[in-house]
């Protein structure tokens, strides 16, 4: 706890910003030597230093004045004593003096409004929402940020401070103040005792709830009186319907602290550069809520959930665990994870499959082995009837259980080629997947079953169960299990699973280019129509037969792959050389899904947001792996303008890799770029017109177009 307030604030006409140091009680010499001291180590020399206090008096300026330990060192840091220390005292009206000439400061209204931007700052006065969530005021409106004056009055010093700005309202006829929230009741109370004016019967303090007061029958005594205290406001909104549905005056009506108010209101602090623009709008045309962000309702005397915090999330090699690192060492590599591929010609594509055909053409014995123990395991002697779902996979698989099981060929149906009544009364039957995403499947192939004879068993045996999670997984298993049957994954790696109707990352990507596809422009050099890359990448896009196609290419027309080592399958005797982008890609997603279970079910919750660290593109600066960070992580994760620090980090990143877009140190450029122009990387806009002030003729073609669209759509 500190006796002292300390600010900074500009005087009109000069370059330097002056020191104010203010105290509620006498100043001490040793601890307002520390205080100044920390204050210019931290800021650098200040023009003037002010010494702030009530009534401050003679006797406390000659103490200070004369002490010689004190003089030096302001000499020492600051300049000479008598030019560059000044007093200001403020009396019981609020009034701010300078105390040699006993005249008014004549910066009173300035210093005033910055200390009150200070604290409203440094005490984090203003709750903004993140993407996925935004307030409904008690008013009714929607918006996306909300001013909560009570984390402004934690520190007395600080509150003694406020005070003065309400001075000049408490005359000696006041007799009750009503405040809109009881938080501020503390600073009302502080003005009162400092006023003076009130002897020993103060005004009584009463809270009427906001907007609540409204709704409920409350007696207000409305003659002059009576003072109503708001504490903050961004429209002035209940000031004017106090106004409008009571009989108060204007004058009689005191905001503290205003981002905007109408006119002929009474506020002290203008907070406006501290709060910025606030959208604040009626609930029928909430762009927030048609977006699908959630709505926060916040109302009168409620406590507001924690100003939402913002962290960063570093990626470090132990992230990957041994159970992933089991996984890819077993099955990375050898062309069989694979992305946007369809099991079957009749099959939709799957984000992430495995290639269990070929595993099992290949005859891997991290696979094999694990399928003979449990073929000897659960085949048991009164199956027949291997039932593998309709893809070639879940065939190739059947038809290798039968042969492990030394059964008849015929026992193998297809799904389709069966129904519940060929299954009434059917003894024992092995279902076979070569792999689940979500398990519907198997459960469609249990309401087929539900005939069988009481005494049978039905044994799911899958290949690669890629449900999200554990307790996904579990839940499934009890819904096929019930009545004494059984779900055997040979290998489990748990995936995210992405929404049916949601637009992948690279369904933006098309998106944006095919707008361009059939637009020829022979006037324009670079608008109009797609550089040679990205008419190439388009085509890509509308194939992919390959799973070294999943990025944008470098500027400099490169197939972005592993440069050097790949920190997550160091020592697990993997050849980067033979690595496809695909493999790189299930990897980063295995990490960054892990992270989000760990971390309370994702890393952003309603009021609480990770940010994947600018870090982590730096310290893995192959292309492909930024490209698959880019790719893997939400738009929540990569939202870096909620601050300004993570946005200045990433947007220096981003500069780099466009300048070096010709190099191997820029080969992620196109997808950075295509992150920002598709919105799912945001930076503030200052840092943003830095990134696009990059554009010149001397870049390539496809990096000054996309500079070029997002500047178009910016403008």
């Amino acid at each position: 706890m500190s006796n002292y307030f300390t600010f900074r604030f500009q005087e009109t006409n000069e370059h330097r910003q002056s020191l104010v140091v203010f105290c509620h009680s006498d100043f001490e010499v040793s601890s307002l030597t520390k205080v100044i001291k920390e204050d210019v180590d931290e800021n650098l020399i200040p023009q003037r230093v002010y010494l702030m206090g009530y009534d401050l008096s003679s006797a406390v300026k000659e103490e200070l004045t004369s002490d010689s330990f004190f003089a030096d060192e302001i000499d020492s840091w600051i300049g000479t004593f008598s030019d560059k220390v000044s007093f200001l005292t403020v009396t019981s009206t609020g009034r701010i003096n300078n105390s040699d000439s006993n005249e008014e400061f004549c910066f009173s209204s300035q210093l005033l409004t910055t200390g009150a931007e200070s604290i409203f700052e440094n005490r984090k006065g203003l709750i903004t929402s993140l993407p996925s969530y935004h307030f409904l005021k008690p008013s009714g409106d929607h918006c996306d940020k909300f001013i909560r004056a009570s984390n402004l009055f934690t520190s007395g010093i600080e509150v003694a401070f406020l005070a003065i700005g309400l001075l000049p309202y408490l005359k000696s006829n006041i007799k009750r103040i009503y405040v809109d929230t009881s938080s501020i009741s503390f600073l009302v109370s502080i003005a009162i005792q400092l006023s003076k004016r009130f002897g020993e019967k103060f005004p009584i303090i009463e809270s009427f709830e906001s907007y609540s007061v409204f709704n409920k029958p409350y007696s207000f005594l409305e003659d002059d009186d009576s003072l109503v205290v708001i504490s903050a406001t961004t429209s002035g909104g209940l000031a004017h319907k106090l106004t409008h549905e009571h009989t108060f005056k204007s004058s009689n009506i005191i905001t503290l602290f205003y981002s905007r108010i109408k006119e002929k209101q009474e506020a002290i602090f203008d907070i406006s550069e501290a709060v910025g623009e606030i959208k604040s709008v009626d609930p029928s045309g909430c762009k927030l809520c048609e977006g699908g962000s959630k709505l926060i309702k916040i109302e009168g005397e409620q406590f507001i959930p924690e100003t939402p915090k913002h962290e960063l999330l570093v990626i470090k090699k132990t992230d990957f665990n041994e159970d992933r690192k089991k996984f890819f060492k077993a099955f990375a590599t050898k062309k069989l994870l694979k992305f946007n591929t369809a099991p079957s010609d009749n099959w939709d594509r799957e984000h992430f499959f495995v290639d269990v055909k070929a595993l099992l053409e290949s005859g891997s014995d991290a696979f094999r082995k694990p399928l003979i123990k449990k073929v000897n395991k659960h085949f048991s002697k009164d199956i027949s009837k291997v039932i593998c779902l309709d893809d070639d996979a879940a065939k190739s698989l059947a038809d290798e259980i039968v042969k492990i099981a030394k059964a008849p060929s015929e026992y193998v149906v297809c799904y389709n080629d069966v129904t519940e009544d060929d299954l009434k009364g059917h003894s024992s039957v092995m279902v076979v997947a070569s792999a689940i995403t979500s398990g519907r499947k198997l459960l469609a192939t249990a309401r087929k079953l539900r005939g069988i004879k009481s005494s049978a068993t039905i044994t799911y045996l899958v290949g690669f169960s890629k449900l999200p999670t554990l307790d996904a997984f579990e839940q499934l298993r009890k819904d096929l299990c019930l009545g004494g049957h059984e779900l055997i994954p040979l290998q489990t790696c748990y995936l995210p699973r992405l929404r049916e109707k949601a637009l992948t990352p690279w369904d933006i990507e098309r998106e944006k280019l095919s707008v361009f596809d059939e637009i020829e422009d022979p006037l324009s050099d670079d608008i109009g129509k797609l550089p040679p890359l990205l008419k190439d990448r388009l085509h890509e896009l509308n194939n992919f037969s390959s799973q070294d196609e999943l990025f944008l290419k470098s500027p400099t027309d490169a197939k972005l792959s592993l440069r050097g080592t790949f920190a997550f399958w160091l020592g697990l005797g993997l050849e980067n050389s033979e690595s496809s982008q695909s493999d790189v890609y299930w990897t980063i997603q295995s990490i960054l899904h892990d992270l989000r279970i760990e971390n309370d079910k994702g890393l952003a919750t309603t009021y609480h947001s990770t940010l994947l660290s600018p870090v982590c593109f730096d310290r893995f600066n192959d292309g492909v792996i930024q490209a698959c960070l880019l790719r893997s992580a939400k738009p929540t994760e990569l939202n870096y303008a909620v601050d300004e620090g993570f946005s200045r980090q990433i947007t220096d990143i981003i500069i780099t890799v466009v300048k070096h877009s010709d190099d191997p140190q820029g080969e992620g450029c196109l997808e950075f770029l295509l992150a920002i122009w598709s919105g799912r990387l945001k930076v503030q806009e200052k840092h943003l017109k830095e990134i696009l002030v990059l554009k010149d003729d001397e870049l390539p073609l496809a990096v000054k177009f996309m500079l070029g669209e997002i500047i178009k759509r910016d403008c």
